[in-house]
């Protein structure tokens, strides 16, 4: 299925609570670990040929997630505290760290595409503060931040 019907599969309702989105946002963060955990295998067997696509999966997977998440969890959250300019604030500023670790995973894609590069030391260090990095981010949200939705 292509990018543009996943992502209108998934956008069905704007602004209204969905029972099933905190799910499926967790299953998402589990489908984007096991990619990242593919990735990781990769390199220790040195099946270096095998990881570009799975980095492309990967970069596919997390662009529909950050997609569903933004127009589902935080317009939905916006609306619902819009009164409450202290927790609306937590939930802008959250959305903002999410772009910058979208960024940040984009630059990451877009400078280790070929085999040489991600055969690198670089690439496996970059590799890991990122997989730290969105280890963090996703126990934040699933501790913490889905906790307001309701």
């Amino acid at each position: 299925m292509g990018f543009v019907k996943n992502i209108l599969k998934k956008l069905k309702k704007f602004y209204s609570f969905e029972d099933k989105l905190i799910s499926e946002l967790k299953h998402d963060h589990q489908k984007l670990f096991s990619l990242f955990n593919k990735i990781e295998k990769n390199i220790q067997k040195r099946n270096y040929e095998k990881i570009p696509e799975i980095l492309k999966k990967f970069h596919y997977e997390y662009r529909l997630h950050i997609i569903y998440e933004d127009n589902y969890f935080y317009t939905y959250m916006k609306r619902k505290y819009k009164n409450d300019d202290k927790i609306l604030e937590f939930i802008n500023q959250k959305q903002e760290e999410m772009k910058s670790i979208t960024k940040a995973i984009a630059d990451f894609i877009n400078r280790f595409d070929s085999i040489k590069e991600i055969q690198t030391e670089k690439f496996k260090n970059e590799l890991q503060k990122l997989g730290k990095a969105l280890k963090s981010r996703v126990e934040f949200e699933e501790k913490e931040l889905y906790t307001l939705y309701s």
